[in-house]
Parts: C-alpha cells; sequence; structure tokens
C-alpha cells in the first residue's frame, strides 16, 4: 500500500517539474522579445503611401476692354410754346355799395270784435232710471216628523268567528242533510238553557231550543233545513219571550256536502 502511495507521489513529482520546465520555456520565449525580430510579436507589414496623379490647373481666358463712345441721343424738333402772362385782378375793390332803406310801414287800424250771442242753451238735465229691487221670497220647506222607533237592546249577539261551513259531523245523516247548529252561552262561557232559535228562509220557517242538542254543548241547539245540501240563503235569530233578542246572521250555503252544516254561536251581554 505504501508503494502505490509513494508512486503516486513520484509521479505527481515529475509532472510539477515538467509543467516548471515548460513554464521557464515559456518566460524565455516572451523575454527574448526585445530582440529584432520579436519571438512572439508577429511581423509588421509596411504600407507604400501612393500619390494621386493631379491634372494642371485650366487658365483663364483673358479680358481686354475697348474704348468705344456710347450712341448719343438725338434731339427732335418740337413746337415752341409762348406763355402769356395774365393780370391778376387786385384786392383793392373799385365799388362801395350804399343802400339806405326808405319806407317805414305804420298801422294805424285797430279792428274791434264784438260777440253778441243770441241762442242760450239750457244746461242738459240727467235722467234717473230706477232700478227695481228683487226681493227673495223664502219658502219653508216642508218638514217631516220622523216616527219614533223605540230602540230595542238585543240581548245576544253572535259570537266572533263562530259562524263556519263545514261537513256535517252532528248526525249519521251525512250528505243527506243540511242544516244549522250551534250554543248559546253567557260572556263567561256558561250555557243558557231554552232560547228560540228561529231560522227563516225563502222555502220556509224553522225553529229549535237551547239544549235540546246536547251532542255540541250543554246548550247546543240544531235545525234541520234541508234534504241534501243547496244553494239556498237563510237567516238564523234568538227570540224570548216573543221579541227578538238577537240580531239577525244570514247563512248561504255553497250546495255542497263538504259545506252542509252552518255552525252559529250566541253569547248573552245581558239579561233579557
Amino acid at each position: 500500500m505504501n508503494r502505490v502511495i509513494n508512486g503516486c507521489f513520484n509521479l505527481v513529482t515529475v509532472l510539477f517539474v515538467l509543467l516548471t520546465i515548460g513554464a521557464a520555456v515559456v518566460a524565455l520565449g516572451i523575454a527574448g522579445d526585445a530582440l529584432e525580430p520579436p519571438i512572439l510579436k508577429p511581423q509588421d507589414t509596411a504600407v507604400i503611401p501612393t500619390i494621386a496623379a493631379f491634372a494642371p490647373p485650366t487658365p483663364w481666358p483673358t479680358w481686354t476692354p475697348s474704348n468705344t463712345p456710347p450712341p448719343t441721343a438725338t434731339p427732335t424738333d418740337e413746337p415752341t410754346r409762348t406763355l402769356t402772362p395774365t393780370a391778376l385782378p387786385s384786392d383793392t375793390p373799385t365799388a362801395t355799395a350804399s343802400l339806405t332803406p326808405s319806407i317805414s310801414p305804420t298801422f294805424t287800424a285797430s279792428p274791434t270784435f264784438t260777440m253778441s250771442p243770441t241762442n242760450t242753451l239750457p244746461p242738459p238735465t240727467a235722467t234717473f232710471t230706477r232700478t227695481p229691487t228683487l226681493t227673495p221670497t223664502v219658502t219653508p220647506l216642508p218638514t217631516s216628523t220622523p216616527s219614533a222607533t223605540p230602540t230595542v237592546e238585543l240581548a245576544f249577539i253572535v259570537q266572533p268567528g263562530s259562524v263556519i261551513l263545514r261537513e256535517n259531523f252532528g248526525n249519521t245523516a251525512g250528505c243527506n242533510w243540511q242544516g244549522l247548529a250551534g250554543l248559546v252561552t253567557t260572556d263567561r262561557g256558561e250555557p243558557v238553557i231554552g232560547v228560540e232559535v228561529r231560522v227563516r228562509s225563502a222555502g220556509g220557517n224553522f225553529a229549535a231550543l237551547s239544549g235540546t242538542a246536547t251532542f255540541y254543548g250543554p246548550s247546543g241547539w240544531e235545525i234541520k233545513v234541508a234534504d241534501q245540501p243547496n244553494t239556498g240563503s237563510y237567516v238564523v235569530e234568538l227570540w224570548v219571550a216573543g221579541q227578538q233578542a238577537s240580531p239577525s246572521q244570514e247563512i248561504v250555503f255553497p250546495g255542497v256536502c263538504q259545506q252542509n252544516l252552518a255552525m252559529v254561536n250566541f253569547i248573552r251581554t245581558s239579561q233579557p
């Protein structure tokens, strides 16, 4: 192993020696450039200048002046004009005109005019036309005496929101039936028994008492108006002691099985 390392070291040493010798040769070559010709410097090529041939200049032409007199103008015959002086007018006037007026007008006539009017017109007289005065005649309107209608205080009202059309569920007739039903209670929900319920229509009148149809409640009532659904109109009211005790409530049926029962509840607000 050591021999191999020594061999490699010797090889490297030889290479460095060779490189050193080569560098020395190159240095000597560069130093020799001071001699003629340099070793590494290329030779200069001399360029011989050329002279262009010029043609000789052309001589200017020679000008010789001549003494030739200029031509003279020949006079022509013109007529001779003679000017005759004219005497100018003198600034001094020779005649003086003197005008003296000799006429003096005199006015002596003094006319006098006297106006005596003979026709005297009387002053106009204004005539006034009387405008008639219209006096309106007031006709009293006939007064109607209203008949005294006694105000009846109703003891019952229709419960708000209680008027509902629905399918018959109070009996076994089903769609083969049409009628009205409901409850009569106090304002605290207590049942009121024995109040007459009346139903009026174009086909007839019907009646029932509260508390006779307990299926709807203790004060329930029920009135049959037809054997099948129809589009009739009915008015339902409460009556107590022969007097109407509630407002009239109109019911209009649509004529279908799903709405052949009209639910109407009444509430007592005061003692009848």
